[in-house]
């Protein structure tokens, strides 16, 4: 879980978006030295909300030097997806960013079926980008502070 303390604003949050590109940034960089024997590895940006998505799409769009695109991207040997929890269902990728988006609230995560599919669409790591103490501390959904309380967390610097 990598802690980040944003600020949710319109459905989307800011500082989220910056730490998925700059993790994803990491991933492709490691994954240019460790090619994938199966061809291309695969990474999923998710999150719960379409105005997150909108966010993490502008950012996809430079960080890969593909403008026109809208879900499917590629930068070097990493073919990268963008979608909503509720997209992915049924798909699954070698490196999931999960962006949880929401700071003070847990809006529709409430939603076991929605969480266990946010987190089992990952074939080798998921990485959750949000605020850590939100959900840790959640007294609405039992399955969201088990989720929290039961990973690894780094905190990011603002």
């Amino acid at each position: 879980w990598l802690d980040v303390n944003g600020k949710t604003e319109k459905n989307h949050n800011y500082k989220e978006a910056i730490v998925l590109e700059q993790e994803l940034e990491k991933f492709v960089s490691w994954a240019i030295r460790n090619p994938n024997s199966g061809g291309k590895w695969t990474v999923a940006c998710l999150t719960f909300y379409k105005g997150q998505e909108r966010k993490l799409r502008e950012n996809l769009r430079k960080f890969c030097h593909q403008p026109k695109k809208m879900s499917r991207f590629s930068k070097d040997n990493v073919e990268i997806f963008l979608y909503t929890v509720d997209k992915f269902q049924g798909h699954e990728a070698d490196i999931v960013f999960l962006s949880m988006v929401q700071t003070r609230r847990i809006g529709f995560m409430d939603s076991p079926n929605r969480i266990n599919v946010a987190i089992t669409r990952a074939k080798y790591q998921l990485v959750i980008i949000g605020n850590h103490s939100n959900f840790a501390e959640q007294k609405s959904s039992e399955e969201l502070r088990q989720l929290a309380n039961q990973t690894l967390v780094e905190k990011k610097k603002d």
